[in-house]
This record gives C-alpha cells, structure tokens and sequence, in this order.
C-alpha cells in the first residue's frame, strides 16, 4: 500500500506530506484547495505529462511516493525541471521503467489522468482474472513453444535460401587451409631460418671475423702463453693454481667455439631457391592468418567450425520437415489452448455485463449497457486468440462506446463497480471523480462499495460528499493558507466540523448534529441530508 506521498513545489503546493493508512482513506477540503494535484502527483509517477505542474518555488517540481506490502517496500520518485529524472529505490531508471513498477502498486481513476483502464491490455487482465485458473498458463506454454519451432524454422529457412552460396563459400575456405596444411608454430619456424638466409653475407662476414681473431689472429695463441705464464708462477705460489685452471677452461672453450665456427662456415651455403620456397611459404600462411585468424592456431580451429556448418548445412532439409511435422502438432496444441481460452472468455464476459449491468444501475446508472466486445486476432497472440474490448453507455437511445468516450465521473464509477467484480486491482486504487454529479441513494451506495473495496485493498478518494467521507476509516483534509498548503487527519470533533461543512456548507447545530448522527451510523443513515431539513 502508499505509506506516504511527499510532494515539492507542485503548482499551487510548496511542499507537502499524505500519510495514508489501509482501508478507505478520503481526501476533502475546500475547492483550489490543492486535492486534485496530489492526484496529479501519482499520476507524474505512472507516467503523465506535466504541463502546468510545476509550481513558482524552486526550478524543479518533485513526486516520492514510499509504497510496502508482503515484506517488500518501494520508493518511486521523479524530479521534473529542465528534464524528467525517474528514480526506483533512488536509482535512475527511464520512464517507462518508473510507470511500469507504479502500476504494480497504484490504479488511478479520474478524467484528467492518463488511465490504465482505457488501454486493451488493462480490459483483458480485469476480465482474466474471472477465469479458471490455469487456462492462461495452458495457452501461453503453447503459444511459447509454437513461437520457439516457428522462429527456429524461419531462420533455418533463411540459411537454407543462402545455402549453396554459404556451402561453396565454406568448401572453398576448408580447401583452402586444408591444402595448406599448416601446423601451429611453422610460420616462425620458417621466418627463423628465411631470416637466416636473407642475411647470409653478413652471417659469414661476422663468423668469418670472429674464427679469423681466435685462430688466425693469435687470440689462442696468446691464451696458450698466458697459460704456461701462470703454471711457471704456481711452482711459487700455489694460489695462481687456481687462476690457471680457471685460464685453461676458457682456452678450451675458445678452441670449442674456433671449431664450431669452422663448421658454421663450411655450412653457410646460399640457396636462392630455398630462400624462394620459404618466402613463397610465408606469404602464404600470412594469408591464411588474415583471412581467418590472427594465429595459425586460429586458421585450424576456422576450418573446424567450417567443417561442422557444412554439416549442419547438409542435414538443414531433414531438419526442416523435422520442424514442419513438429510446427503442425504445437500450432493444433496452441489453437485448442486458445478456443478453450475464447469459450472461458465468453461465458466470463456475459456474466460480468450482467453484473456490471447490475452494480452501474445502482451507482446511478439505472439505464447503463455494459459489453464486453471479443475481438479475433488476425493471427493468435501470446495473451490468446483475441483482444478484449469494454464498451459503455448510460444512455439507452445511444449504442455502448469505447470507454475513452466515458466522461471521467462516468469512468471512475465504471472502475468502481470492475474492481469489485473482478478483484483485479493494484494495492491501492485512487478515485479522483467517483462522486461526480451524484447524490441522494447514489451516493450512500457508492459509499458503501468504496468501503466495501476498502476492505480488500488500501482505497484514497478525492470527495465532497459527506456519505463517502463518513464511510472512512482515515479522513484527511487539504488546507490553504496563504501559500501554504498542509494536510491534516481529522478526527473527533474537527471530523464531525468537516462533515458538517461538506453536509451544508456551514456549521449550524442542525448540520452538526446530522454529521454526529452520520457518523455514528458509520455511513449507513439511509436519510440523506437534504431529506433531513425538510
């Protein structure tokens, strides 16, 4: 249910705070007194435009309304300046994000608001909720599954269209990296040895130096002396034993490396046509890797996932009667779903408009038509084979309209009565215009079906008739003075005062004494008041 509604710079309302109790909560005071605007604010959160909402005390105008049932709590609000800023739980969110979780807490009835019981999608859920349960998640498990097989098939027939383009495309790129054959490492394998051979000269020149200075330059030579030097001063000091050895070792290796640059030599022998090989090599896996993969690795792993598409492009016609038989089984499952959910539909919609026949007649409507129009779908949808349709009219001479052609007092009676019905309502239900242009035994019934819905779900109408306000079980007044707006909870004496002034409009013992007897009566006095002062 609203706990509460704070509300910041909002036309005519600086700043101010509802406090909503469960039950029938109803709002009064005197006119431009600033009732309708908090309407207005719970209808910026569910999404309404706000031209000429925002008020002269700030650059911005702001709604937070904090909501909790069924150990979950929600706070929804949106500042609205030079832009909109929808917040949940103060995160940002977008618009529709914000009226979407509204809606899962707040119905709101009255003309000058956008209402969620003109929309299709509204009229379906409340004649819905008059059926056995079951059947909708019947259907939409069908129509879930039907919808899975068709998508499947329409884009295996797409593939199929472009097959033979895709296959000779797959079986030319297989061809291609199968004919290459490369194998994960080869391509620096090869750049290694084709850079050995594009730098040949320069390899013997560098090696050819280097054996030059060892062996022919005297390098070992001159190692060899230092050598014998060293062992001749060992005879005196045994510490040059040590240094010696260490002398040796280097010579040895000096004469290991002479050999082998020897041979390395020997080995450097130009190959043009080797050379020419290896590049042609490169060039080519260089394509490969361009074309299907940064790495050789990534050019096998191409042709493998090539392997299998062509596999699944050679058995795409078996699949596709496969799917065709399945396609025909799930659309005659979804077609029974839904002609079981039609015929529910039906015998729904005749009772609920003799009920609603009913209950309009005694909401001052004695000669109202309610039907309920089920209109086929071209194709099924996934809520059914058709879409639901209100129409009404209080006039007998005029055939039953759209809903959108209902005036606003006209429509908030007309939810009234649907969410008794049906029990389809959000936590709390919000009348702006329920007690428009009715009295006398009209509004002692309306009072009494608005106390009644109280009891089943939290209940905030905007009113000026005493039999509604009596029927309460939480009465608040709106108050301007000055600038200032406040709302108060009136109770005892200031509650009797109120349906005193909303009785006559004065505060005459006659009326005070008609709004305690009222009251105590708790909304149930048959006498009205203007039968009182006769």
């Amino acid at each position: 249910m609203l706990k509460r509604l704070e509300v910041r710079n909002l036309a005519v309302i600086c700043e101010a705070t509802l406090e909503l109790g469960p039950g029938l909560n109803v709002l009064t005071g005197e006119t431009g007194a600033g009732k309708s605007l908090l309407v207005d604010a719970l209808a910026l959160l569910l999404g309404a435009r706000s031209e000429g909402l925002l008020g002269p005390f700030g650059d911005s105008l702001l709604v937070t309304a904090f909501f909790q049932g069924e150990g979950e709590e929600r706070i929804l609000s949106r500042r609205i300046g030079n832009r909109s800023t929808p917040r949940i739980d103060g995160e940002v969110v977008s618009l529709k994000e914000l009226q979407e979780e509204a809606e899962r807490w707040l119905s709101l009835h009255a003309q000058h608001t956008a209402i969620a019981l003109l929309s299709p999608k509204r009229q379906r859920e409340l004649l819905d909720a008059l059926l056995p349960p079951g059947l909708l998640q019947e259907y939409g498990e069908a129509y879930r599954k039907h919808q899975a097989l068709l998508a499947e098939k329409r884009t295996l027939e797409e593939a199929l269209r472009a097959k033979t383009e895709r296959e000779d495309l797959l079986r030319f790129q297989l061809k291609e990296i199968l004919e290459a054959n490369p194998r994960p490492g080869e391509d620096q394998e090869l750049e290694a040895e084709a850079q050995r051979l594009r730098h040949l000269e320069a390899l013997r020149e560098r090696s050819g130096k280097a054996y030059a200075l060892l062996a022919e330059g005297g390098a070992l030579d001159l190692l060899q002396a230092a050598l014998r030097e060293l062992r001749a001063g060992s005879r005196f000091d045994p510490a040059l034993e040590a240094l010696a050895r260490d002398l040796e070792g280097a010579l040895e290796g000096g004469r290991a490396v002479a050999r082998e640059l020897e041979d390395y030599l020997e080995s450097l022998e130009g190959d043009p046509s080797r050379l020419a090989q290896l590049e042609e090599r490169l060039s080519l896996l260089e394509r490969l890797k361009r074309k299907y993969g940064p790495t050789l690795e990534e050019v096998l792993r191409y042709g493998e996932r090539a392997q299998e598409e062509l596999k699944a492009l050679e058995g795409g016609e078996e699949r596709l009667l496969e799917l065709e038989r399945a396609l025909r089984v799930a659309s005659e499952a979804l077609y029974k779903a839904g002609e079981r959910l039609s015929e529910a539909r039906l015998q729904a919609a005749r009772k609920l408009e003799k009920e609603m026949e009913t209950e309009l007649s005694a909401l001052g409507f004695p000669k109202a038509r309610f039907q309920v129009e089920l209109k086929p779908l071209p194709e099924p949808g996934p809520q059914g084979l058709e879409e639901v349709l209100f129409r009404f009219s209080a006039n007998p001479h005029l055939p039953p309209a759209p809903l959108s052609a209902a005036s606003g007092g006209e429509l908030s009676r007309i939810a009234l009565a649907l969410a008794l019905l049906t029990g389809a309502e959000a936590p709390t239900v919000v009348f702006d215009e329920v007690d428009a242009g009715i009295g006398g035994e009209t509004a002692w019934k309306v009072a009494e079906r608005l106390a009644r819905l109280g009891q089943v779900r939290q209940v905030l109408v905007v009113t000026h008739l005493p039999q509604i306000a009596a029927r309460a079980t939480r009465h608040l007044r709106v108050v301007k003075e000055g600038e200032e707006v406040r709302i108060e909870v009136l109770e005892g004496e200031k509650r009797i005062r109120e349906l005193a002034r909303l009785l006559s409009g004065q505060y005459t013992e006659a009326a005070l004494a008609h709004a305690r007897l009222l009251l105590e009566g708790n909304g149930h006095l048959v006498q009205d008041w203007a039968e009182a002062q006769e």
